[in-house]
């Protein structure tokens, strides 16, 4: 393989790395925040939850912003659990990249359900508030 490629290889690795990181951290900031958020919402604006309709709404939200700071550090779990089964692999020379493919591809798939979940508790957040703060 040519020494430019390797080294392009290596920095691409770099920022594979750093941007899963960003992503990481991205998805709990955002999550806690409107958490957060909500909380301050309910207390400052809405002030007295029994006057506010379908606050299932409000509950499912939390869940599942709750649900994304769970899931992403379920999946960082995971992640670390895979790479150092990847590791090791390779260094027995036991290394098969279909194996690790599939692997990789779950932790995509485990980003995706952490997403999903951190749009749905910010939609019926918004709800929430939308429904209550009209009134």
């Amino acid at each position: 393989m040519d020494d430019n490629i390797k080294e392009y290889s290596k920095e691409l690795k770099l920022l594979i790395d750093k941007s899963n990181d960003s992503f990481e951290k991205q998805l709990n900031y955002i999550s806690a925040g409107a958490l957060g958020l909500s909380m301050v919402i309910v207390e400052k604006v809405v002030k007295d939850l029994s006057k506010t309709q379908d606050n299932w709404i409000l509950i499912l939200s939390w869940a599942l912003l709750g649900l994304t700071l769970i899931s992403n550090m379920a999946s960082h779990v995971y992640s670390s659990n895979i790479h150092s089964k990847t590791y090791k692999e390779i260094q027995e020379e036991k290394y098969d990249y279909h194996s690790a493919g599939k692997r990789n591809k779950r932790i995509g798939h485990w980003n995706l359900v952490s997403i999903s979940f951190l749009l749905m508790g910010l939609f019926f957040q918004i709800l929430f508030v939308t429904l209550n703060i009209t009134k």
